[in-house]
């Protein structure tokens, strides 16, 4: 049964921060609490690109805000907390993200940085927060590098993307049951999530009938990768594994279009996105691509029968001033959001390590959006919340699922 947020009304404070309106007390806790908590308020901070990322923000302050108006969250140790929410926009600028995230500590007092967005930013502000002993919770990457932060710089927790190791092996899975005599194109970004990507690609086809017949790399700065995919398609490959993200997975998949080139065509969860990222390659270029994802699509209104995805539509409509009921970026924000909620209800102090505990001890967890059959699970050994996904393919202008696939224990 999903699990639903009863919340009253309130509006949304327009700041350009997005920062959560509530009437502000020091940031000073009493006793044996860490800084950042009272006994009646709890502050949370992120940084994103707010060109791209900023509906997630406005959707997570807006759900905030609704919980403060009901009187706030009940938290584990019987406390009851109205939860502040300070958005910073970073333009996808690592440095920037650093310079945010000090802020947030040093001047806004965040008892934890939430919901972090991007690879190369969490990875830029890990050391600062693990000397600084702030949790960073629910970041939006996948990479493998947080691995090497379980023992290291203990304070990451409930990454919600999935680990790249795991996602691309159950990509390698799908092709090798598919397509075992395939001839395979791969794009990927020249950083570590790309190389990372592919180098777990290769792993997982190793001892195969299965080659990588061709790859191309590009920056995230090249305005292009038109001629990538010109290499790509000439190369005779039938399967196109594309790693890229964001505009360049639109770039990818308009040009192989116009080429005529039609591999079966396997794309990055993270890059996914209806409005943003499919259509404007043109529906007919995204037919028959396949990812994986763990909450419904809203931008669809092919699940408007679930009642979750009920709950999120009344939720925007309450908030149609800033949170668009279609906006799948919006519903991202929310669901981490819950997510959050979840991990605070459970919190049985109020210290970080106490959150920590929290946020790595998740079982069964379901939200509104999460996909039938999807659950988000934690331990303290492994530092991503997304151990259940579900193979999907794009048709007919929006996603359809397959049966819910699960990271075993020992992968």
């Amino acid at each position: 049964m999903k699990r639903t947020i009863a919340v009253g009304l309130t509006a949304l404070c327009a700041t350009a921060t997005l920062t959560a309106c509530s009437g502000r007390e020091s940031a000073t806790a009493a006793g044996d609490c860490d800084p950042g908590i009272t006994d009646s308020e709890i502050r949370f901070g992120t940084s994103l690109m707010q060109s791209v990322a900023g509906p997630q923000a406005a959707a997570a302050t807006a759900l905030f805000e609704e919980i403060n108006a009901a009187g706030g969250v009940a938290m584990g140790d019987g406390k009851t907390r109205k939860i502040l929410y300070t958005a910073l926009d970073d333009g996808y600028d690592p440095a920037r993200t650093v310079g945010n995230v000090r802020s947030l500590v040093e001047q806004e007092q965040v008892f934890a940085i939430q919901n972090l967005v991007g690879t190369a930013s969490t990875l830029a502000v890990v050391d600062y927060l693990a000397q600084k002993e702030v949790p960073l919770v629910f970041p939006m990457t996948g990479t493998d590098e947080l691995l090497a932060t379980i023992d290291k710089r203990p304070i990451v927790a409930g990454a919600v993307n999935p680990q790249t190791g795991w996602e691309v092996s159950e990509r390698a899975k799908q092709i090798l049951r598919d397509h075992p005599q395939a001839k395979i194109a791969v794009l990927y970004p020249n950083d570590s999530l790309g190389n990372g990507s592919l180098d777990a690609l290769k792993s997982a086809l190793e001892g195969s009938g299965t080659q990588i017949v061709a790859q191309q790399s590009y920056e995230q700065t090249t305005p292009s990768v038109d001629s990538q995919i010109v290499n790509l398609a000439n190369s005779g490959a039938d399967v196109f594994v594309n790693f890229a993200t964001a505009s360049f997975v639109t770039q990818s998949l308009k040009k192989a279009h116009e080429l005529s080139w039609k591999p079966d065509t396997y794309i990055y969860s993270g890059a996914t996105d209806t409005n943003f990222v499919l259509a404007p390659a043109g529906l007919e270029a995204a037919e028959g691509v396949h990812s994986f994802y763990w909450i419904y699509d809203v931008s669809s209104r092919d699940h408007d029968g679930q009642p979750g995805v009920q709950e999120w539509r009344a939720f925007a409509d309450r908030n149609a001033g800033t949170v668009k009921t279609t906006d799948t970026i919006a519903a991202t924000g929310y669901n981490t959001a819950q997510l959050l909620v979840t991990a605070l209800e459970q919190m049985k102090g109020c210290t970080r390590a106490d959150l920590l505990d929290s946020v790595r001890n998740m079982h069964d967890v379901t939200t509104d959006l999460s996909i039938e059959g999807v659950t988000f699970d934690t331990t303290p050994d492994y530092p991503y919340a997304i151990t259940s996904m579900a193979p999907m393919t794009f048709r007919g202008g929006s996603w359809h699922y397959d049966a819910v696939v699960n990271r075993s224990t020992e992968g």
